[in-house]
């Protein structure tokens, strides 16, 4: 890595994190909405990148249009992204309910207490069957919430990570760009988990840690359908599948709150879920996608 690359990468993790760090304080003290905040948030990780453009004196238009590429390949990979967290999510279910970490009754015990605080007319067979339904139905919707309003959220982010950084790093998904941008982007949230208690109420300085080393099992999967799709739009998918089912792991247990986090989606089974998904994907890398991208410039050559 040259110089020049390593300043631009310091200039904007930098940036990010301070813009993060003055949103999260303004939180703390004003007590914004969380879905304004959150939004703004990751959209902040644009807002770095696009200071970083100007200040480089390089085109913000053909930069963006480079990151938001739209092909056949950008599109399908934006639609079987979410996939990769559905199949994650049932590593995880198999192993927790194994471990005895997984209990699907709580999560739809959230949603009768729900149900409950808001209608009174209803029996307890009709509310607990009403819930029971919502639950189930919740997994099949956060499909098409992950490729709309959660695409859109992450966006934000994944220009950055996915965009900006990535492209500066070579757009190479392997292992040390992997731990780079997972790393940075899991450190990234750092001053939310401390102030606010994002993700971790409980243990909020190991939630530091955990969360970090959970982005970066996140990110080979986010690497590399941006690397088939030469797009951050699959990414953003797979992010937005991501917000949209893995707080799951964390409502479905008996465990207690402080054990959740750290054994359970944001802990040591979540981590291990996504590192067995990032195997897969990296062995599909090297034995499907690269093989391919090889044949690919023969055809082109000869």
């Amino acid at each position: 890595m040259n110089k020049d690359i390593a300043w631009k990468i310091l200039v904007f993790t930098i940036l990010s994190y301070v813009i993060a760090l003055m949103l999260d304080i303004a939180v703390a003290w004003f007590n914004l909405p969380v879905f304004l905040w959150g939004f703004t948030r990751m959209w902040s990780v644009t807002l770095s990148v696009l200071i970083c453009l100007r200040l480089y004196r390089e085109s913000v238009s053909k930069s963006l249009k480079e990151y938001l590429g739209l092909s056949k390949n950008a599109i399908i990979m934006y639609l079987v992204s979410p996939i990769l967290v559905y199949s994650a999510l049932g590593l995880y279910v198999v192993l927790a309910s194994l471990l005895g970490f997984f209990d699907f009754n709580e999560y739809i015990e959230v949603i009768v207490d729900a149900i409950r605080a808001t209608n009174t007319t209803l029996s307890e067979e009709q509310v607990v069957s009403l819930a029971t339904i919502s639950a189930y139905m919740q997994l099949i919707l956060a499909y098409p919430t992950a490729l709309t309003i959660n695409a859109l959220s992450a966006l934000g982010e994944e220009i950055g990570w996915r965009g900006y950084l990535y492209d500066l790093l070579g757009g190479n998904p392997n292992l040390k760009n992997t731990v780079i941008i997972g790393v940075l982007w899991g450190l990234w949230h750092a001053s939310a988990i401390i102030l606010l208690g994002y993700n971790y109420q409980v243990n909020r300085y190991l939630g530091v840690l955990l969360f970090t080393l959970l982005t970066t099992v996140f990110t080979l999967p986010h690497l590399l359908v941006t690397r088939v799709g030469k797009s951050v739009l699959p990414a953003a998918s797979l992010h937005g599948a991501i917000n949209a089912l893995w707080g799951l792991t964390i409502v479905a247990s008996s465990l207690p709150l402080s054990e959740r986090e750290v054994l359970g989606g944001l802990g040591a089974l979540g981590i291990a879920s996504w590192l067995a998904i990032s195997i897969v994907v990296y062995i599909i890398l090297l034995h499907v996608i690269k093989p391919r991208e090889a044949q690919r410039v023969v055809n082109t050559s000869s």
